[in-house]
């Protein structure tokens, strides 16, 4: 039986050690079946570090030997053997193993290892088997830490007194042996390491830690210390000193540091980098936009880049506006594109509601004498400013995708406005901590660079995907924009040294530790300039006589071994008023204003001398913002050091102070900083509130379109009210956020995440969706049913008042569907149904814009080619419903009626395009119904031969897609261009265009614009007598076809071009004479003939050509009276439809085939061939189709017999 305490083996069966007499805990022993190494592993694994498990699991059977410089901790309890005394083997072993419990969480969350666990303490490395930076200072912290949590245990244990834990730590050399079997690392020490541990230990008072001087040395910037004196240790030749390490740092003096610390220097290493910056301001001046990335390591210089920048005289002939991201500012919706706008306009923090935006409507108002009123609601809905009634009545009913379209618009008018009174530079510093809808805002704005006088500076750290890495993915992916990455690398050592000369101006100095700063600090300037400021902070350098002089302390100075240990070095050496300040800063955040910090630190007392000494020690910076006092750290690393060093009770409650005083202090606008709240009250752990900033900072988040932060808020709002609620949450408050983040998901085009939270919120309305198949189709039937009843019956439906419960069910689902036809276009169909169902049961005029949602069930069965007369139907009841003065529902009402005549063949029955209507909608952000209508007439223009009219709404079309910067409108302007110039045979120009379509068609994933682009692309190359690239085309299209939920207009020139390849293959086959191939093309040009006309039954676009080409197919395989039959039909048809191009074409046809028969035939009234190729010329010529005109002559040339 192993003794606890000396580890002494002693008999089966001893109650006491024989070798040190202490009692035996363990008194039965089980007998347990060995355990595996996994076993082993899993039951220890919790209390591993990270590193060690990976390496164990790597290595598995051991750990090789290696000497590594290590700190040993020894933590041993007080009166171990008096507690087992009193309480008993079985109780003290139940207390110890809660005291291990403590003492192994410590020293693991410090990435210490366990090395040694004796009776009553442990043996812990920091820095093997796994190397650590900081080794000691983690040590200290974990001896911190387990005297904090004991005492915490104590508070808890009272019926067996206190416990008390004296703890020993020594640095120095050891070798690390084998890994056994029970998990336990073994060391052997290299000279007296773990002996000077283990004295330190013993010299250690209860409750206290001792160190060597080794620690002492290593530690002393962030720890206090008490000098013990020296001590004679057993084994030792000398005395040695011994240091007592302090619970806090009270009541150790510091010395007062002033501006004789300021230390400034030239820039070093980076002339070049500033060059070109300044070429592309010149540039700029000279009327060429471009953007630039400054792109570095914290501390590497950027900021200091820009600063240099500033001072140049190209700078005072340019107008700067700048935005900086901060560091919680990943969910604050469009931070520093807020920030650039507000110093523009003057606004200031404490500016009340109206002032502000009083101001910003007068900067509009400078900038656009004209048209301030349409620019200042969407500007000052971006800044967050509640809108006075008058603005609020231009925005009312706009949001989502809508709204962010016009905040993107009028943010894009705004800068090029600016930039028309002179040259621009937009400046975003810290752009690695931006929130997502800036970052998509700027990458929209970007490209004003091409053709404005706009530069772009971004600075940022490299490593951010969702920034910074965006930015440069953007910019690499099909921006045509000048652009400048300047990465900044650390300086060489031969810059770094210049850098240290420069600062001290200490010419000719050649000292050692010169070399070590330069070792450690990488090559980072900031690392450089905190090291000197610590060597001043300690005399090392001191000023004499105006100048820098080093003294003999220089020489013996420890470098610090990372810039952390720089700053809480420095940090620490501060007064502590001044010190306290400085982290109350820090949790406020990287920019705060004087009378926020004021309230938070809670008193105003010697409140400017300790700014002004903070400011003097180069902590932090001081400027005029918004005509109010505002500081800022002079370096986020600093901000960073200063929180992480605030124990967590006191972080916590400084939060909670710092959003109590928000809430004080922007009482009027507190809408602006719900994000803010958000932020301070979960750091701060108030659920309650932080749940209510979440929800309210989400709803803000929503009105301005940032709908990525939205998504942020509600889920952290959801998973925050689930976690506090459990079992007893309310349905209707976690349907409502869930509600909240399907719409923000839908808003941001992530549909199936949409589809999931959209589905568990309609269950709290309306109950699970069936998802059995049989279930589905009852479900469909039924909602059919229901719809029929509506439409016949009128008077049995329609008169159920909604309430505020059906409204939001009803808008809900609506949206739902709105998503599901651009998914999956089948699932929207039947559960269409089962919505109109549900809807026709309401007065739907009670509902906002209740009409549209209701003529919007003619798409059901006009797109799917089901029911024209059902389409018409319900466009007909809903009719006299439509509010004439809502420019949602008449677009609506007009592009569903147009699509029907258009898909019916009811061609002249189409109104004209109307632009006034269009120009309403996208005064309002309806920008997707604008670029529909304006699409769909240009198709009936264009079949119709109206070819002017067509490529005036493609050239509109394109104004929008630039205006906007709208895929979607560019995709359609492609698709409607590519048939205007396919049907025009302007056919180089139509692949070109079909290029890029297909390229946006891929980036946007619309599978079925790319069915439409590769079937135009087959009738291209048939045209350009290419055979096989149309097969390949058409062999693309039929890929994503088959894999795709398909709609019948999509596959119109599939169809069209499928049929057309197959007609030109038989044609070639009878031209040669190949008889064996004839069979098998005759019939495979009979099915692709008879599926067009199917289609055209569907989708009447090319029902004159899919007539025409049947006529063609008969009159190939010699039935001659068949194929007149056809080409009637065709040409009645074409001119029923007024589908001039495909008649005239049709005319060309007949002309050709008649004027080739061996015998005159006459068609129709006795029309001869000659006739037909007369009206076809006549028809060209009247369209302007050039190439037609061309070939005609050639093509009713009579054949030879």
């Amino acid at each position: 039986m192993i003794c606890p305490g000396c580890r002494y083996e002693n008999l089966e069966g001893a109650n006491y050690c024989n070798q040190c007499g202490s009692p035996l805990l363990t008194t039965v022993r089980a007998d347990f079946p060995p355990q595996s190494f996994d076993e082993k592993l899993a039951k220890l694994q919790r209390y591993l570090p990270e590193g060690l498990t990976r390496k164990i699991l790597s290595q598995r059977d051991r750990i090789e030997g290696e000497r590594r410089h290590v700190t040993v901790m020894f933590c041993d309890m007080e009166g171990f053997t008096p507690l087992v005394d009193r309480l008993g083997a079985e109780t003290a072993y139940t207390v110890m193993g809660k005291i291990y419990e403590i003492l192994i969480r410590q020293v693991h969350d410090y990435e210490g290892t366990i090395n040694e666990m004796t009776g009553d303490g442990i043996m812990a490395l920091f820095g093997a088997p796994i190397a650590l930076e900081e080794a000691p200072q983690r040590a200290l912290w974990a001896a911190h830490a387990i005297h904090r949590e004991i005492a915490v245990f104590n508070q808890h244990q009272k019926d067996f007194g206190p416990i008390r834990m004296r703890i020993g730590i020594h640095s120095g050399p050891v070798v690390v042996g084998t890994l056994g079997n029970d998990l336990r690392v073994e060391f052997k020490a290299v000279g007296d390491t773990v002996n000077l541990a283990s004295r330190m230990e013993h010299l250690a008072e209860p409750g206290t830690t001792c160190v060597t001087r080794d620690i002492f040395k290593q530690a002393r910037g962030m720890f206090e210390f008490e000098n013990l004196g020296k001590k004679v240790i057993k084994g030792k030749g000398e005395s040695i000193s011994v240091y007592k390490v302090l619970p806090d740092r009270k009541g150790v003096h510091r010395p007062r540091l002033g501006s004789e610390r300021m230390i400034f220097s030239d820039m070093v290493g980076r002339s070049s980098k500033l060059d070109q910056l300044e070429l592309q301001v010149l540039k700029l001046i000279n009327g060429s936009g471009a953007i630039v990335n400054v792109i570095g390591e914290a501390g590497i210089g950027k900021s200091r880049l820009i600063a240099e920048l500033k001072q140049r005289e190209s700078l005072r002939r340019v107008t700067v506006l700048e935005g900086r991201a901060v560091s919680m500012g990943r969910n604050l919706s469009f931070h520093p594109i807020s920030d650039f706008l507000k110093h523009w306009a003057g606004i200031r923090v404490d500016d009340d509601a109206t002032e502000a935006f009083s101001k910003l409507k007068a900067a509009l108002q400078r900038l656009f004498p004209d048209k301030s009123g349409d620019v200042l609601p969407f500007v000052a809905t971006l800044l967050g400013m509640n809108l006075p009634k008058a603005h609020r009545d231009r925005i009312r009913g706009i949001e989502g995708d809508a709204l962010e379209k016009l905040i993107r618009k009028n943010v894009r008018e705004v800068l090029i406005r600016l930039s028309k009174l002179g040259p621009l530079i937009v400046i975003i510093d810290d752009l690695h901590w931006a929130d997502k809808s800036s970052i998509a805002l700027l990458e929209f704005l970007f490209r004003l660079a091409k053709q404005e006088r706009i530069l772009f500076i971004n600075l940022f750290r490299p490593g951010y995907a969702e920034t910074g890495h965006r930015i440069l993915s953007a910019l690499e992916n099909g921006n045509s924009v000048y652009q400048l990455d300047i990465v900044l690398e650390p300086l060489d050592e031969r810059m770094s040294e210049a850098l240290i000369v420069d600062m001290l101006d200490l010419k000719g100095i050649n000292h050692a530790v010169v070399g070590q700063i330069v070792q450690r600090a990488g090559g980072n300037p900031y690392f450089i300039e905190e090291v000197v400021r610590s060597f001043i902070d300690e005399g090392a350098v001191v000023i004499r006589g105006g100048k820098f002089q080093v003294t003999d302390k220089f020489g013996t100075m420890t470098i610090p071994n990372t810039i952390n240990d720089v700053l809480m070095a420095r940090i620490d050496r501060l007064e502590e008023n001044a010190r306290d300040l400085l982290k109350v800063a820090a949790v406020i955040g990287r920019n705060f204003f004087y009378r926020i910090l004021s309230e938070v630190s809670g008193s105003t007392r010697d409140m400017d001398d300790r700014l002004s000494y903070l400011k003097d020690m180069q902590f932090i910076l001081e400027r005029e913002r918004f005509e109010e006092l505002e500081y800022h750290f002079k370096h986020a690393l600093t901000q960073e050091a200063a929180y992480a060093s605030i124990l967590p009770d006191k972080c916590k409650a400084l939060h909670l102070e710092v959003a109590h005083t928000i809430e004080k202090v922007f009482a009027e606008k507190l809408h602006a900083f719900y994000g803010m709240l958000a932020y301070h009250y979960s750091r701060g752990e108030n659920l309650e509130k932080a749940e209510d900033a979440l929800i309210k900072a989400g709803e803000e988040a929503l009105k301005t379109s940032a709908s990525s932060e939205a998504l942020h808020y509600y889920l952290e709002a959801l998973n925050l009210y689930r976690r506090k609620s459990g079992q007893t949450a309310d349905s209707a408050k976690v349907a409502l956020l869930e509600k909240n983040i399907a719409v923000a998901f839908h808003n941001r085009g992530q549909y199936e995440e949409a589809l999931q939270y959209f589905d568990k919120s309609l269950e709290f309305y309306w109950g699970k969706f069936p998802k059995h198949p049989v279930s589905r189709f009852f479900h469909m039937t039924y909602g059919f049913f229901h719809l029929l009843v509506a439409l016949y019956l009128p008077f049995m439906k329609f008169k159920k008042e909604p309430t505020a419960k059906d409204s939001e069910a009803i808008e809900l689902f609506y949206t739902k569907c709105q998503t599901l036809i651009i998914i999956y276009p089948r699932r929207f169909f039947f559960e269409s149904l089962y919505f109109y169902r549900r809807f026709t049961q309401f007065d739907f005029t009670r509902f906002p814009n209740g009409a549209g949602k209701f003529i919007s069930a003619s798409a059901l069965f006009t797109f799917t080619g089901i029911s024209f007369g059902l389409g018409r139907r319900i466009l007909a009841l809903a009719q006299g419903r439509l509010n004439r003065q809502d420019e949602r529902q008449m677009i609506t009402y007009d592009l569903l009626q147009s699509t029907l005549k258009y898909f019916a063949g009811d061609w002249p029955g189409i109104d004209r395009h109307d632009d006034d209507l269009v120009n309403r909608n996208l005064d309002i952000g309806e920008i997707w119904s604008a670029s529909l209508h304006y699409y769909w007439h240009g198709f009936h223009n264009l079949y119709q031969g109206d070819i002017a009219v067509t490529q005036w709404l493609v050239k509109r079309l394109n104004d929008i897609a630039e205006v906007y910067e709208n895929d979607a409108t560019l995709l359609f302007k492609q698709l409607l261009n590519t048939c205007l110039l396919m049907e025009t045979r302007l056919l180089p120009e139509a692949l070109d265009e079909i290029d890029r379509g297909v390229a946006l068609a891929k980036k946007t994933n619309s599978g079925l614009s790319l069915i439409h682009l590769y079937g135009c692309r087959a009738q291209i190359h048939l045209l350009m007598g290419d055979r096989k690239a149309a097969a390949a085309a058409l062999e693309k299209a039929d890929v994503i076809r088959r894999s795709q939920e398909i709609v019948p207009w999509m596959v119109s020139v599939f169809c069209r071009s499928q049929a057309a390849l197959a007609l030109n293959r038989l044609q070639a086959v009878i031209a040669d004479g190949h008889d064996a191939d004839l069979p098998r093309l005759r019939s495979q040009a009979h099915k692709c003939c008879r599926a067009l006309l199917r289609q055209t039954r569907k989708v009447a676009q090319h029902r004159t050509e899919a007539l025409c080409m049947m006529g063609v197919y008969c009159w190939l395989i010699r039935k001659r009276r068949s194929a007149l039959k056809w080409w009637q039909k065709s040409i009645r048809v074409g001119e029923h439809m007024g589908a001039r191009i495909a008649l005239s074409r049709a005319y060309a046809e007949v002309g050709l085939c008649l004027a080739e028969a061996e015998s005159p035939q006459t068609l129709m009234g006795g029309i001869t061939s000659s006739a037909y190729l007369e009206k076809a010329g006549a028809l060209f010529e009247e369209m302007n189709l050039e190439w037609d005109l061309r070939r005609l002559p050639r093509m009713s040339q009579p054949k030879e017999a």
